[in-house]
């Protein structure tokens, strides 16, 4: 169902920590730390377009408590990067337009190893979006594994344009809310060489039967895998496969370069 693959792409992403974007010192940031917080440009290119981001980070006042703010802007000129359409996973949406606009507002206290993320994620083409709170913790590091799990809650809303008859929309509501819980995974192969891979369980709670009984078991999976490389202490490449338990084969690539200020 290509609205349920829609939202569980959106509610992945979400969750997800960028590991990047801030400046709380001038010292030169671990880029391949989910909880690093510095300023950051980046852009990516893939099957889902053009995706560009943009990060700051804020005055805490505080030695131990770091924030930040990041925007992003999704899947622009996606219509050209696929012949069956922008996505393996939303091949019908296809255009050259922006698809999704992203902020999120990150806050870690170092001193416990433990983030807050509060992030809304709007998509254009289905007049809908997700906000959602989350928090992330470190754990202990074991040989070159480390893993960092996430739980969160949120809620679906849109403008009622895909169920009303005419089109139109009828005001905002919401769909659905939802419960999710990531392992953010790390594997430290080199000294500049990382790999993640990343499961995303959601939940529907309660809200619209359509959703409530497609996002139940599998149908609730949605899977990342990152390769990254650290060319410069400053200057990253990423590449990301992000796809979903029941369609594993048919998922989004993309190739991202980021740059820490």
């Amino acid at each position: 169902m290509e609205i349920r693959n829609t939202l569980l792409t959106a509610i992945a992403l979400s969750l997800l920590p960028s590991a990047a974007v801030a400046e709380q010192s001038k010292e030169v940031q671990d880029m391949s730390d989910p909880l690093a917080v510095y300023t950051q440009v980046g852009g990516s290119y893939g099957t889902n377009g053009v995706n560009l981001k943009l990060g700051k980070t804020l005055d805490t006042g505080s030695a131990t408590d770091m924030s930040m703010i990041l925007f992003e802007v999704k899947s622009m000129f996606g219509e050209h990067t696929k012949d069956d359409g922008s996505s393996a996973m939303n091949p019908d949406m296809a255009n050259d337009g922006i698809s999704e606009l992203r902020f999120r507002k990150f806050d870690v206290d170092m001193t416990n190893g433990r983030g807050i993320s509060m992030d809304v994620i709007h998509n254009f083409d289905t007049n809908s979006g997700t906000a959602s709170i989350g928090m992330i913790q470190a754990l202990p590091k074991v040989g070159f594994w480390q893993a960092f799990p996430i739980i969160a809650a949120g809620v679906q809303y849109n403008d009622g344009s895909m169920r009303s008859t005419d089109g139109e929309s009828t005001g905002l509501h919401s769909d659905f809310a939802f419960a999710s819980f990531t392992l953010y995974n790390k594997f430290q192969l080199t000294d500049t060489v990382w790999a993640n891979y990343n499961p995303v369980y959601t939940q529907a709670i309660f809200g619209d039967q359509l959703y409530t009984d497609n996002l139940r078991g599998s149908d609730g999976l949605t899977h990342e895998f990152v390769l990254s490389w650290q060319m410069t202490p400053k200057q990253n490449f990423r590449l990301w496969y992000n796809t979903t338990q029941n369609n594993f084969s048919d998922g989004d690539f993309r190739l991202e370069y980021n740059q820490q200020f």
